[in-house]
């Protein structure tokens, strides 16, 4: 834009006569940010030549015939009208010129009609439609007129000398294509068809087009040298693509750093590196302290600009106040300081990766460069933006979150987040090959890895919101709860020391979500590869409540979906004290999500690794409890529950409580497990009977009662009967190797109970939860932990 301006400014001499012709560009702006067709685009470009040339004083200056054929050219595109001539008795009527202002003032026609009847030779104005190949002849002829390409003889004699000739070029800049286009395949079909009715109009010589597009359409003129012949290798004759402009937030900052130096008579800074490795607690009085503040800030801007003139000055221009002499200055309080330092140690962080497969390449492509650094400090926008949220590669990428331009696949994705969990913004929550994972019998469940962010960014971010609207924006934080009648009496009836609603003025950390616009989802609990459980607060009752939120990559997964629907299902129907209970089930996508109740205490997993095992007794008298939340189970019906440490909570009065019922299914092969029946696995390898593992058809309540007994002889040896590096070395222990019992203690009868349930063949276990409570309350032990503390 500043290079047309400056060309337009300045005419040139057109050599043919002691200068008395020069040549001068016509700068014409016309923005097609919405779809038009080729007419409506051709006669937009001729009203915006003519406008712009009255506006430029340039009109007066043409020769008569010229200004004749553009007013002539801009009536017809206004109204359209032509005279004929009848003869008969009709309704007569009148063609005048209005009163106008300006140029259109000889040109401009009104209509009245008349109500008598004559009978005479009159003329009529009847208004016809101005064809596109009509108003594509004007627009051809109006640029050779005005580049004095019409083919006119030149005039003769002393009338030549005399006479200037202005010649006028024509730049027609077609502005904001990128949002017409916005990377839809049909959008970008729908332009090249425009622009390829009136390639004619584009090819004229003495006017030149210019497409102001984004990478969409380069990316696409770069293809299209492939095909021979193709539009824009046809039509256009140069491709350029204007970088991010990357270094802008250093020129701004330290040329007004300087500026401002000169003018108080302070000697210049001195020269040092502004790169992305800054350390805050550095001193930062003196001239180097100065230097060290003006680096944070170029860091700061740079990661909130993203290379875009535009953001920069919206960033630098929000830290800058009027003094009181009416004098611009920039100035940073203590909230807006930790948001530099915030942002300036992330732009380090996200500055620090380089795009693998550019490394071995001298001058990597600009375009490429842009891409992968806009990718970098967009994933970390999302990352932020979770605010606590379990999420993984595949959220950032789906549904639309990242713009497909920026190329940014899942492992792309996934380098970047680990990128970010080695600078401590984020924290891997499950990994992809944790051990004893359950496993759901499809591909897009498993081998995944989950973060969270960090929670000292998450509070860091929330202090930021609490003070910061524009923040508040950026991070996406719910609009605080809203109180009506209903809630305001259901609240004062809940307990009293049930947490409040968050509001931006009681400093409490927000949320991260709200579902159903009842249930606030706060700080994480655990992650499993179905979902994540959260602790949150019905905003209705006041309660508080565990929230189990399905991974938003699995809500567009049928069986995923099914079993959650099962779970709920399930969990709703079971009252028992030794297993959770489901609230409610919240189906609003993308936010699936399971209301349970929330129970204080570790995971049974936890309290082994603290303790490596625990006293026979206890384990009895957890084994009695599990064994009762079983019994409770068969009778309804279902089965295959995925029991093991780290699925059942220590509750300090309850006892051991099940809290994952995400696999459990009724007895038999139903509707919904149809899919995952036949050469599938779906549950937690080492916690899984031989028969499961074999065929899941097979599994029944025997398969929990082992399940059972690998818990309880892990809670007495400290470890599972079967151990492998990986999920396959485990499975090929239990299918082909025998358990040692040598480790077992306790008494016989004890080592009898878990020996049964860890039978390999299901008709040598158990058959039911009734027979195993039988045998259990036979051992030495069952009278003991009458007595004793489980935990």
């Amino acid at each position: 834009m500043r290079a047309l301006a400056q060309a337009a400014s300045e005419p040139t001499d057109g050599g043919l006569g002691s200068g008395s012709d020069h040549d001068t560009l016509l700068v014409v702006y016309l923005s097609i940010a919405r779809k038009m067709e080729s007419n409506q685009l051709l006669f937009a470009v001729v009203r915006r030549i003519f406008e712009t040339l009255d506006d430029r004083g340039l009109f007066p200056q043409l020769p008569p015939d010229v200004r004749e054929s553009l007013l002539l050219a801009y009536t017809r595109t206004s109204l359209s009208f032509t005279q004929t001539q009848s003869e008969g008795s009709e309704r007569g009527g009148t063609l005048g010129m209005g009163a106008q202002e300006g140029l259109l003032a000889s040109v401009a026609p009104t209509l009245s009609l008349a109500g008598k009847r004559m009978s005479t030779r009159t003329t009529e104005a009847s208004f016809l439609a101005y064809s596109e190949t009509d108003v594509e002849h004007d627009l051809i002829r109006i640029v050779q007129l005005l580049s004095g390409r019409h083919g006119r003889p030149a005039a003769r004699g002393r009338l030549r000398r005399r006479r200037s000739r202005l010649r006028v070029h024509p730049v027609i800049v077609l502005d904001e294509v990128d949002k017409l286009t916005d990377n839809a395949e049909d959008a970008i079909t729908d332009l090249e068809r425009l622009l390829g009715s009136f390639k004619s109009v584009l090819t004229t010589r003495g006017a030149h087009f210019i497409l102001v597009a984004g990478p969409d359409l380069h990316d696409r003129a770069l293809t299209d040298v492939d095909r021979g012949n193709g539009l824009y290798e046809s039509v256009f004759a140069w491709r350029m693509y204007v970088p991010c402009l990357w270094a802008a937030p250093e020129i701004l900052v330290q040329e007004l750093a300087e500026r401002g130096r000169t003018e108080r008579g302070l000697p210049p800074l001195p020269s040092s590196s502004t790169g992305s490795e800054l350390n805050p607690t550095l001193d930062l009085s003196g001239p180097e302290g100065e230097l060290t503040r003006l680096a944070l800030l170029i860091a700061y801007l740079r990661f909130k600009s993203r290379g875009v003139p535009r953001r920069l000055l919206q960033e630098f221009n929000s830290l800058v106040v009027w003094d009181s002499s009416g004098n611009p200055a920039l100035r940073v309080g203590e909230e807006a300081w930790q948001r530099i330092l915030f942002y300036s140690h992330l732009d380090g962080i996200v500055s620090g990766t380089a795009p693998t497969g550019t490394t071995d390449i001298l001058a990597p492509v600009p375009i490429d460069d842009d891409r992968w650094r806009l990718g970098g400090y967009h994933v970390a926008d999302w990352a932020l933006r979770s605010r606590g949220r379990v999420f993984a590669a595949a959220d950032v990428t789906s549904d639309g979150q990242l713009d497909p331009l920026l190329r940014m696949d899942s492992p792309t994705v996934e380098r970047l987040l680990r990128h970010l969990v080695r600078g401590g913004v984020l924290e891997v929550v499950n990994e992809a090959d944790r051990p004893n994972a359950t496993i759901y019998g499809n591909p897009a469940a498993t081998g995944i890895t989950y973060y969270k962010l960090a929670d000292t960014y998450s509070r860091r971010l929330a202090n930021f919101a609490r003070h910061n609207e524009s923040e508040r924006a950026d991070v996406g934080l719910p609009a605080p709860a809203l109180r009506n009648w209903d809630t305001t009496f259901a609240i004062f009836r809940a307990r009293q020391d049930a947490a409040p609603a968050w509001t931006p003025e009681r400093g409490l950390e927000p949320p991260i979500t709200r579902l159903s616009n009842r249930y606030e989802v706060r700080n994480l609990v655990g992650s499993g590869g179905m979902g994540a459980v959260y602790r949150g607060r019905d905003l209705r009752t006041g309660e508080d409540v565990a929230i189990k939120v399905l991974h938003h990559h699995l809500a567009e997964d049928y069986l995923m979906l099914v079993r959650f629907r099962r779970e709920a299902e399930i969990g709703m129907q079971i009252r028992h004290p030794n297993i959770s209970r489901t609230i409610a089930i919240v189906e609003a996508a993308p936010e699936w999500a399971l209301i349970m109740e929330l129970l204080d205490g570790p995971a049974l997993s936890q309290v082994l690794e603290e303790n490596g095992q625990l006293p026979p007794a206890s384990v009895v008298q957890m084994g009695r409890c599990l064994g009762e939340a079983l019994l409770h189970l068969h009778s309804l019906n279902l089965c295959r529950i995925d029991l093991k440490p780290s699925n059942i909570i220590a509750h300090p009065i309850r006892g051991p409580v099940v809290v994952d019922l995400g696999i459990a299914r009724w007895t038999g092969v139903d509707e919904n497990d149809r899919d995952t029946a036949v050469g599938s696995m779906v549950g937690t390898p080492a916690y899984m009977a031989p028969e499961q593992l074999r065929s899941a058809t097979e599994a029944d309540i025997r398969s929990d009662l082992y399940a059972l007994g690998v818990v309880l002889y892990q809670c007495i040896t400290g470890h599972p009967p079967h151990t492998g590096a990986n999920d396959v070395e485990v499975i090929f222990s239990i299918l082909r190797e025998p358990i040692s019992f040598d480790d077992l203690t306790g008494s016989e009868e004890l080592r009898g109970v878990v020996v049964t349930c860890l039978a390999h063949d299901p008709a040598d276990r158990y058959q039911d939860p009734a027979d195993f409570l039988r045998a259990l309350a036979a051992t030495p032990e069952a009278g003991v932990s009458r007595n004793q503390q489980m935990w």
